[in-house]
């Protein structure tokens, strides 16, 4: 176990190499626009200063880290500083932090307070470059409002439940965080070069969660006496079910694949897009999970409809794929009663989470509220085999539940916002379209809808169809 933490720390200062190396090299592409602007004495001035951020902040944190974390005190030093210069990377920065999450190995008081410290850090950054470009508003769109009316009758329902204090604690703890992040995001980013470092921190931080998990399933994991063949994927933190962790892969897949195949490594792209493709849906199949290869066969559906013309051409193709899935499914090595167990219980709580909206028709049972009022929304007591995640299994039904007919029309509007906004960009961006379809399949089978994956994918959806269309979508 500690052999594996020290994988995990190791893995999470290497990623955040490569991060710190991407906004450098952004960087390094934006400085000629910005030093045409200014006179010779006035970047000799810059650089000094921003020498001194960079020696200022690295004395801080390796003061804190010690040799132990000398990798993160240089790399920190050099986003924080960098960080300072464009809201692009200040919210690129709170973003890997998010994702990433190395406080979870990396047990340190100012390491943990550093999520805290960096939202405050790119809310700063936002608004003193409101200010110098004297932009005295916050970006508003069809979006916004549905996030935002959503967010608040989620807040109403947990106010109005009967369990409000776990309601607003949760609420404070997990939800708001995607609320505040994608708006963050929407007022952080003007242009399309401004999408870049979030779309690299995207793929990077993902890509180091498989990293993990393939280490761990096929290392620690294999170790025990099980048939390797039948070892799931396993990760580590909030996403450490197979599940769970499946669905972010499949969410990843459209950005990585694409985000290699528009380098300038021909004749190679093409090379290394398909070897990350097949590694991915491996990993995907190692998770032995229904509705992430749903999700998948989803993603070459997106992309289909993308790149076929012929509608005949593209309905062999949707029938072969469902033909695919559903051999891929036959071919599974879980256990017949595992599986057996895994969809009778999801049947029981989408039965269970419709009972609680017909019930409780405007704000359901309350934010939070599904797993203590189940059993006695389930037929003759029943709550199923689960004993630690009793939860709806589905975006949209825990929505549903929890919140009401008003809560999930919100959320499958916002989707369907996004899904618009996606396929207004698809000839030049068709990732975005690829992941909201994926990602939407997959977490219908998955508790999602409070994390902050889907939040980041609406948001940067829709920041980038605004920004290639000049705020006309």
């Amino acid at each position: 176990m500690i052999e594996f933490r020290q994988f995990v720390l190791d893995s999470h200062q290497f990623f955040w190499g490569l991060v710190t190396l991407g906004f450098i090299f952004l960087w390094f592409q934006d400085a000629p626009a910005f030093f045409e602007k200014i006179s010779q004495h006035q970047r000799r001035l810059f650089a000094g200063m921003l020498l001194v951020f960079l020696l200022s902040f690295f004395g801080f944190f390796v003061q804190s880290w010690g040799l132990a974390g000398i990798f993160f005190s240089i790399e920190f030093a050099v986003l924080v500083s960098l960080s300072l210069l464009h809201p692009k990377f200040a919210v690129g920065f709170l973003l890997m932090l998010l994702m990433s999450r190395p406080w979870e190995t990396f047990a340190d008081p100012l390491m943990s307070s550093m999520p805290r410290d960096a939202s405050i850090l790119a809310l700063l950054v936002i608004l003193g470059h409101k200010a110098i470009k004297r932009q005295w508003y916050v970006r508003f769109n069809g979006g916004t409002f549905l996030l935002l009316a959503f967010s608040v009758w989620m807040f109403l329902s947990g106010f109005f439940s009967g369990h409000v204090d776990v309601a607003m604690l949760q609420y404070s703890e997990v939800f708001i965080k995607g609320v505040i992040l994608f708006i963050l995001i929407q007022n952080a980013l003007e242009t399309e070069r401004d999408l870049l470092p979030i779309k690299l921190v995207f793929v990077i931080a993902i890509v180091e969660k498989c990293f993990v998990s393939f280490y761990k399933t096929l290392t620690i994991s294999a170790s025990s006496l099980e048939d390797m063949s039948a070892q799931r994927l396993e990760s580590v933190g909030i996403l450490s079910n197979s599940n769970d962790i499946a669905a972010i892969f499949v969410l990843a897949i459209p950005f990585l694949i694409l985000f290699i195949w528009k380098t300038n490594l021909k004749p190679y792209n093409w090379l290394l897009s398909a070897a990350m493709l097949f590694v991915m849906s491996f990993l995907v199949w190692k998770s032995q999970s229904r509705g992430a290869l749903l999700g998948l066969f989803a993603i070459f559906g997106a992309w289909g409809m993308v790149q076929v013309k012929s509608k005949k051409v593209l309905a062999l193709m949707v029938v072969g794929g469902f033909v695919c899935t559903l051999g891929a499914f036959s071919l599974m090595n879980r256990d017949a009663s595992d599986i057996e167990g895994s969809t009778s219980n999801r049947i029981l709580y989408w039965r269970a989470g419709v009972n609680m909206a017909v019930r409780n028709p405007i704000f359901g049972v309350g934010f939070w509220g599904f797993p203590k009022n189940l059993p006695a929304y389930v037929p003759d007591g029943n709550t199923g085999s689960e004993s630690e995640h009793m939860t709806a299994h589905s975006s949209w039904v825990l929505a549903l539940a929890e919140g009401g007919p008003v809560a999930l029309v919100l959320l499958l509007s916002l989707w369907v916002y996004s899904a618009l906004c996606a396929w207004s960009i698809r000839e030049e961006e068709p990732e975005y379209f690829m992941a909201i379809l994926g990602y939407g399949v997959a977490i219908s089978f998955l508790s999602h809808t409070y994390l902050l994956y889907p939040y980041i994918l609406l948001s940067i959806s829709i920041t980038h169809a605004k920004a290639a269309h000049g705020a006309r979508v």
